[in-house]
């Protein structure tokens, strides 16, 4: 059974997010991914079908939602991640599986009948929904991301800033490729298992804060 976890998603300025930075990283470790600089390049190819039924979903308030998606981190092809994203009533989980550049392109081709050879129950439900036919990558989605973590509750805290939109190429491993800015705000995102210790809800003012049902793939979305 999957091992559902909280989430919680708000829109935040340029000023709030230079607070929390600031907080944050005197008070918390950063994700070990993070690099010198503090924070790392994300780019997703995102999946949809005909009806752009994500997109609708999530307008609408669907409480069950499942998004696809294909991940890579600092322009490289070192680590690529085929992620299977659950929602359900403010509730998350996900799936992945690794794949190769190769098995990228092949997908974005529609040549993703290896998908359903694969181990992985990600992989077979891609190839399930692809197999229709309608189902298909739709757009790239980068930005910028800060993350740190306190293990005892394993909880994830993310700033993420500078959200851009390919529109509706999916050239996914051109690092030129022309991107549009797709908002102003940044997103600050909270993962955790059962509670949210005080001295980290503390830090983060979440009483001063406005909960929203952001989606970075809907506001990219928005331009085509």
């Amino acid at each position: 059974m999957p091992k559902y976890r909280h989430e919680i998603k708000m829109s935040i300025n340029d000023f709030d997010k230079a607070v929390l930075s600031s907080r944050l990283s005197h008070a918390l470790k950063r994700d070990k991914h993070a690099g010198e600089q503090g924070y790392y390049l994300i780019r997703s190819l995102y999946f949809d079908d005909y009806d752009d039924t994500a997109v609708t979903e999530k307008l609408t308030g669907v409480k069950y939602r499942e998004k696809f998606r294909i991940r890579t981190y600092n322009n490289s092809t070192e680590v690529i991640r085929l992620e299977k994203k659950v929602k359900n009533d403010g509730m998350g989980y996900k799936e992945s599986a690794s794949l190769t550049e190769d098995d990228c392109l092949r997908i974005i081709l529609g040549e993703y009948d290896f998908l359903k050879n694969r181990q992985e129950m990600v992989c077979k439900h891609l190839y399930t929904k692809m197999k229709t036919g309608l189902f298909k990558p739709k757009t790239i989605v980068d930005y910028t991301r800060e993350a740190y973590v306190w293990e005892p509750g394993r909880i994830r805290i993310t700033l993420d800033s500078d959200l851009r939109t390919g529109i509706a190429s999916t050239d996914f491993f051109n690092p030129n490729l022309p991107m549009a800015r797709a908002s102003d705000a940044s997103i600050l995102e909270i993962k955790y298992d059962s509670f949210l210790p005080s001295h980290i809800s503390n830090l983060l003012q979440l009483d001063s804060r406005r909960r929203a049902a952001i989606s970075k793939y809907v506001l990219c979305r928005s331009f085509g």
